[in-house]
């Protein structure tokens, strides 16, 4: 009996040690590896932005002038539209509606 309660007593406090080590933080050069790596995967993301808006003025100065004003018209369109401002709600049933097609 005595011999099963050393063991079960060992047993807890090995465990018991093994948890307290688990628990605490990371080594800092592990830290120091990660942070690399997120700041290197941000670095990434940015260049990614930053040559895929090249690309877009790129795309838009080999345009005609015509095509350059058309483009320009139905961006400022799509903005207009996305913007969904709307009047103040009292002024709204007195606005002129638009006729549909």
């Amino acid at each position: 009996m005595k011999l099963y309660l050393k063991r079960l007593l060992f047993i807890c406090l090995m465990l018991s040690i093994s948890l307290i080590s688990f628990g605490q933080r990371q080594s800092r050069q592990v830290r120091k590896v990660q942070k690399k790596m997120e700041q290197s995967d941000e670095q990434k993301k940015k260049d990614y932005e930053k040559a895929r808006k090249q690309s877009n003025k790129h795309k838009f100065k080999i345009q005609s002038k015509n095509s350059q004003e058309m483009i320009k018209k139905s961006r400022k369109q799509t903005k207009k539209n996305n913007k969904q401002k709307n009047d103040f709600f009292l002024f709204r049933p007195f606005k002129k509606r638009k006729t549909r097609k």
